[in-house]
This record gives C-alpha cells, sequence and structure tokens, in this order.
C-alpha cells in the first residue's frame, strides 16, 4: 500500500514546525534552496575541489550497501578524484561517497548554507553525497531528523512510518545495524520476511532543486535514477535527547561500536 507526501513550497519556519517537524510528518519542499551557490555544483567542480583528498566511500554490491554486523557498512579508503571518476564510469556502482563537510570542507558547506529549518537545534551534521546512477541506500533508519537537498539528478525515495518497523525486520537490537531492515526493496524474499507484504510505503520522486524531510524514526530508501550530487542535514530536538542518551548506553553495554 502507497501513500503521497505533502509537498510545500518554500514554507515559513512555523509552518515547517507545525506541519513537519512537529507531527513528525514526511514533505517535499520546493523552492527552498534556490539561492545556494551549490546549485551549480557538478562532478567535474567538486573533484576539482576535493582533489585528491582522501576518501571513505561505501563498498557495495549490486549497487547496496555491503553490511557486517559488528562493524557496519564497508567502506574503503581513496583519493577523492578517483571515487568521482568511476562515478562517471558506466556499469554497476561500485562505491558512494558520504563527506562530511567539516574542516576541512569549509568552502563546500558555505555554498550549501544550513536551512532556516534547522538552524538553533541540537548536533546539527551536514554532508555531502554523491553517487552514480543505479546507486541505493540499504533500507533503514536515523534517529534524528534528516532534511535532504537534491542538488543535482534524481533519486527515488521509498519511505515507511515508525510503526511499520515490525515488519521491516530489523537486524538484531545487539548488531550494529539495528536499525538497518533485512529486507531488500529491489528483491524483498516473501518467505524470510512474510509480515513485508504488508508494510505500509510512502513513494517520493526526489527532483534536482528539491528538499526531502524524514523526520526521525522513519524508515527510508533512496535509490540514484540518475547521477546524483545531494547535501542533507541531520539533527536532533531536546525533547530527543533522553531517548538518544539512552540508545548510546545501551550501545555501550552491548559493546556495539556507534
Amino acid at each position: 500500500m502507497t501513500t503521497d507526501v505533502q509537498r510545500l513550497h518554500r514554507p515559513e519556519l512555523r509552518e515547517f514546525r507545525e506541519r513537519c517537524e512537529a507531527p513528525s510528518a514526511p514533505a517535499v519542499l520546493t523552492g527552498a534552496f534556490d539561492d545556494w551557490p551549490a546549485r551549480g555544483w557538478t562532478v567535474d567542480r567538486i573533484a576539482a575541489r576535493l582533489g585528491d583528498a582522501s576518501v571513505t566511500p561505501v563498498v557495495l554490491t549490486d549497487g547496496r550497501f555491503e553490511i557486517d554486523l559488528r562493524e557496519g557498512v564497508r567502506v574503503a579508503a581513496m583519493p577523492a578524484r578517483e571515487y568521482l571518476d568511476r562515478v562517471r564510469s558506466p556499469g554497476s556502482p561500485g562505491h558512494y561517497l558520504r563527506l562530511q563537510l567539516d574542516p576541512p570542507y569549509e568552502d563546500l558547506a558555505r555554498e550549501a548554507p544550513t536551512p532556516r529549518y534547522c538552524t538553533r537545534v541540537v548536533g546539527l551534521k551536514k554532508n555531502l553525497w554523491v553517487g552514480a546512477a543505479g546507486t541505493a541506500s540499504d533500507l533503514h533508519y536515523d534517529m534524528t531528523h534528516n532534511l535532504v537537498a537534491q542538488v543535482e539528478g534524481r533519486r527515488r525515495v521509498t519511505l515507511f512510518a515508525p510503526d511499520q518497523g515490525p515488519r521491516l525486520y530489523p537486524y538484531p537490537a545487539r548488531s550494529l545495524n539495528w536499525h538497518h531492515s533485512q529486507v531488500r526493496l529491489d528483491r524483498p524474499d516473501h518467505e524470510r520476511f512474510p509480515a513485508f507484504r504488508g508494510a505500509r510505503r510512502v513513494e517520493v520522486a526526489l527532483d534536482a532543486g528539491e528538499m526531502l524531510f524524514i523526520p526521525r524514526g522513519w524508515w527510508h530508501h533512496f535509490e540514484s535514477v540518475d547521477l546524483s550530487i545531494a547535501v542533507n542535514f541531520f539533527w536532533v530536538t531536546p525533547r530527543h535527547l533522553p531517548a538518544i542518551a539512552a540508545a548510546k548506553l545501551a550501545w555501550a553495554a552491548a559493546s556495539i561500536r556507534t
């Protein structure tokens, strides 16, 4: 079963909080970052800026993340320029780059300024994502809010509300990937995961120039239709801090690396 997601054009902060953040409702925001210098980013421009800086993209198999229950997703170190050359090569993508826009990448971070929807918040993190056509994440959820700005290319996004979690078969609670689903959306194994047939999903076509708000706890899966460049922002609100602190204590007790 699928449902639609709300679409809002350049909402004011109060409207965003009332219609999206407070009710934990996903939304596509249009026109919200038209003035970013980052709208002019291309793979060539990013390659010129990063040069031979070392990056650690996620290793993919059949375009999907490789997962180890104790170590998390596999990554491989390589020069940024080499990775960005691979992104433009035909064939099944072998890696997917997430780059935290912290020092020494302040110049890139300034070209994707923090939106008003996540200013004056707790624990803000900003990331650059670059992936070839066909790249996909696994199905998972985060303990933070997530605002994704699609700078270039198109992506298909599949969302599941938090109450759908039991139908998505998370990995064991004592593993690093407890917030990831064992189900592959492109070829679900209904014999192993029969309840997944009844999971209610929300499907979103995310185009360049659009933002997607994914509330804390919502399961999500991204697939790049084209070569994709995006920037995302993770943050929490003060009322979520006790739950996050409790989770970190549980991870520490279970000797789980975070």
